[in-house]
């Protein structure tokens, strides 16, 4: 037995002996010296796979979530039936015209046109009819000229527009576009109690409306307290205006700044049509082409003998005297090619560094709830049935909502029963509120009112909401009655023609700045 046990671990030795040596064999066999490689050419490049594959992206984008729109849970509406009914319309990433069909009390349908907008995707601009924002002066045109003035100069698109601060002479509240302040602030005719028909004012706050980034505000121009009805607090907020402050990029602050006057011991000045002289101190000259806002540094000076710099198109001179100490030395601080801003300042700091400001009237929506003033509101036929009316609103998420109703038995004309029925001021608000608002403010409505819209695939703007001017038509600025066959103006011509009546400022929804 031992015998046989022996042989057998001979036998399996001399196995794993063989099995060894071939694995070394084979081993050798698998290294090839490339040098000695009959089959290599090496001329010949190498093999490349015609159709890799693609490396996975460890942070895909996530796909844009559906649209949808929820209107206050709990609450019950008290001039319309609860059930409202939409249809949306995609204009881009982050802009949708919601249609909202609400029955009020009476049975009557009034359609609420809603564009929502996400400032992270799109942006929400001042139009006027020739886009300038310095040298500005007041012209009216119809919205979307306005439109066709912003893409001409930036060449981006517009998605939509529609009429914002109030129809005259100039807007009737404070204005700032591209960082312009173009009105510092609301008409001031002396008379601040709203119960009389010619001051001009709300029984609320004036209010603005702003976009500083992706940030909207709607506030009157500063804080206040006590009853804002009373005329005191109202006198203090037609007062009240907007300025600048001095701003350059990466510094905490700034230091105030007045424009076109001379430099001195306290001001710093910021001069674009007025030519100034300097002895001693410092001057940026700048560009601001596109604004006041992160204006590019051209040439610094620092001036030890008497030097002149007059107006340029397209530049601004910030200029500080020596002897102010602060300005001085704030100026000294940047250099040439550096980032500076003039940037809007307000008196209590609620609107500092906003880039646009249009003027709106009446508050609808305060801190999530409708203001008693809403009821006390009697300018432009604030409790009357049937008007156009259109307005801004901001939901908690931040987004914007610009409404628009259209109300063609404006001015007593009903020629079919499917013309369009208008809200009073008090049914809007309530409107915007069930919409989800927990800011909003009323626009120039009447015969001004009007939306136009321009999706990513089209090529002509879109009315969706008409000026309700029916029956008549402006002629030399003035309107005059047409008969019903030259009223029947086509969709094109309302979008040109005087049709739609020409006004101050528009608001605008345009494609983010490349």
């Amino acid at each position: 037995m031992k015998r046989k046990h022996a042989l057998k671990t001979k036998l399996l030795c001399l196995c794993l002996g063989s099995l060894f040596a071939c694995s070394m064999a084979l081993s050798a066999c698998g290294k090839i010296d490339p040098d000695k490689d009959p089959d290599k050419d090496p001329e010949k490049p190498p093999v490349v796979d015609p159709n890799p594959p693609k490396p996975v992206d460890p942070d895909p984008p996530k796909p844009e979530e559906p649209f949808t729109v929820s209107y206050r849970e709990g609450y019950e509406p008290t001039k319309f039936n609860k059930t409202v009914t939409n249809e949306i319309t995609k204009l881009t990433d982050g802009a949708h015209v919601v249609a909202n069909s609400v029955t009020l009390k009476n049975g009557h349908v009034a359609v609420v046109y809603a564009v929502e907008v996400d400032l992270s995707k799109v942006d929400v601009v001042a139009g006027t009819k020739d886009n300038k924002s310095s040298d500005f002066t007041f012209q009216k045109a119809v919205p979307y000229a306005h439109a066709q003035a912003w893409e001409k100069a930036t060449g981006g698109h517009v998605y939509a527009s529609i009429n914002a601060d109030f129809f005259g002479a100039q807007c009737v509240n404070a204005f700032v576009k591209d960082g312009v302040i173009v009105k510092t602030g609301h008409n001031d005719n002396g008379n601040y109690d709203y119960k009389n028909g010619a001051s001009d004012v709300p029984a609320s706050a004036p209010m603005l409306f702003g976009v500083k980034g992706d940030i909207a505000q709607i506030a009157p121009i500063v804080n206040y307290e006590g009853d804002v009805t009373t005329p005191a607090v109202k006198e203090k907020l037609v007062k009240s205006t907007l300025s600048y402050q001095f701003v350059a990029q990466g510094k905490e602050g700034g230091v105030a700044i007045s424009m076109n006057v001379a430099p001195s011991r306290t001001a710093v000045a910021f001069n674009t049509t007025r030519t100034t002289t300097i002895s001693n101190g410092v001057v940026l000259k700048v560009d601001t082409t596109g604004g006041y806002s992160d204006m590019k540094v051209l040439e610094k000076s620092v001036v030890t003998s008497s030097t002149k710099f007059s107006p340029e198109t397209g530049v601004g001179y910030v200029i500080a005297n020596k002897t102010n100490a602060t300005g001085f030395a704030t100026l000294n601080a940047v250099e040439k090619d550096g980032i500076v801003s003039v940037a809007v300042k307000s008196e209590d700091g609620l609107w500092n560094g906003y880039t646009t400001i249009l003027g709106c009237r009446q508050a609808l929506v305060l801190d999530d709830e409708i203001p008693a003033t809403v009821k006390l509101e009697n300018t432009n036929g604030a409790q009357a049935t049937d008007i156009p009316r259109s307005a801004v609103g901001i939901k908690p998420n931040g987004n914007v909502v610009i409404f628009g109703v259209e109300a063609m038995r404006y001015y007593g004309f009903s020629e079919a029963e499917s013309d369009s029925y208008g809200l009073n001021l008090p049914e809007l608000a309530e409107f915007i509120y069930y919409y989800g608002c927990t800011q909003a403010a009323n626009f120039d409505g009447g015969g001004s009112t009007q939306i136009v819209t321009r999706a990513d695939d089209e090529t002509e703007g879109k009315v969706i909401l008409r000026s309700a001017d029916k029956l008549k038509k402006l002629e030399n600025g003035t309107f005059v009655t047409c008969s019903k066959q030259e009223c029947n103006i086509t969709n094109a011509d309302r979008l040109h023609t005087a049709a739609t009546r020409p006004v101050m400022n528009s608001l605008l929804v345009v494609s983010k700045k490349k």
